[in-house]
């Protein structure tokens, strides 16, 4: 396995994520995939061109959209692979795919569409160019 095909974060499911069926909520799975996604910011040590108070601007969810493959039950690991799809003008886009670790069962694919906006009147702005540097 590569550097790039490790996973970058992984998650325990705890008891309060399952539903009455048995298996993760369907919307838990976004939580995750938020997880993943700062993990992954973290992970590259940008996480503060993402944060308001040092960055001057903030990022708001457009778009999340998830495609369920697998349940993933109590107890499971739960392993998430991060990567930046596209950077335009103002937005950039995330592509996270969970699986289970016990097994490798591709159990989610999703997306993320963040657009970033100013802090006095929360339109759109262009990213930074430090933070579109940081993320090329």
């Amino acid at each position: 396995m590569s550097v790039d095909d490790r996973p970058l974060a992984s998650f325990r499911v705890s008891m309060r994520d399952i539903d009455i069926y048995g298996h993760v909520h369907n919307s838990v799975y976004l939580d995750y995939c938020e997880d993943a996604a700062v993990e992954f910011l973290r992970h590259r040590e940008i996480l503060s061109h993402f944060r308001h108070t040092s960055s001057g601007v903030a990022y708001h969810v457009k778009k999340a959209e998830i495609t369920f493959h697998n349940p993933i039950d109590v107890d499971d690991v739960v392993e998430a692979k991060v990567t930046v799809e596209k950077i335009g003008r103002t937005s950039l886009s995330f592509a996270i795919e969970l699986f289970r670790q016990r097994d490798g069962a591709h159990c989610a694919s999703a997306g993320f569409v963040w657009v970033c906006v100013g802090l006095s009147d929360s339109r759109p702005t262009p990213i930074p160019d430090a933070t579109r540097a940081a993320l090329g």
